[in-house]
């Protein structure tokens, strides 16, 4: 933490519970740069105050310690139509659901409750894996949750064809059906 103040005066730093995690002394110039015992890394309160050699103290300012932590993975389930994506997250981040190239196939916010829904734009109904990842409002990004679409889409018609003694059929159709 740094800032400026009266020159030779003690700036105590506390966290949100009032705890001091770092003092520093203003120079010369007025500056001051105070190391933290524990960084502060996820938008947490950092309060300062100064007091002067007098023993005079000053009101307090208070500024918020950058957002370096990305969110955990969402949870998501795909429902049984494979048009929305439901699920739990930290509330105000935004979800994305990508499709198995990559595209962006739904966005949308969570919830103050935790919960998110999100309707595709294109549903998935073919057993594709979905990734859902959501942001917080710093821009970390959390690791990808895997979402199984429904494969509610039946194959095509396989070919048949019937060897000349009429004991054996082949033919080709959808890989594992």
């Amino acid at each position: 933490v740094w800032g400026g103040g009266e020159a030779g005066a003690t700036t105590p730093i506390r966290d949100g519970s009032g705890a001091v995690i770092g003092t520093g002394t203003a120079g010369a110039d007025g500056n001051y740069s105070v190391t933290l015992t524990r960084p502060q890394t996820n938008g947490e309160t950092v309060t300062a105050t100064q007091a002067d050699p007098a023993g005079n103290v000053s009101g307090p300012t208070t500024t918020l310690a950058p957002d370096l932590t990305a969110p955990s993975a969402p949870t998501a389930v795909v429902d049984a139509t494979g048009t929305i994506v439901a699920g739990r997250g930290e509330a105000g981040a935004t979800v994305t659901i990508r499709d198995t190239s990559g595209a962006v196939i739904g966005t949308g916010t969570v919830g103050a409750d935790g919960n998110y829904s999100i309707t595709l734009t294109t549903p998935q109904t073919n057993g594709e894996h979905l990734a859902v990842t959501q942001a917080d409002a710093a821009g970390n990004i959390s690791p990808p949750t895997t979402a199984l679409a429904p494969d509610i889409t039946a194959p095509d018609a396989p070919t048949a064809t019937v060897n000349e003694n009429g004991k054996v059929v082949t033919g080709t159709g959808q890989p594992g059906a």
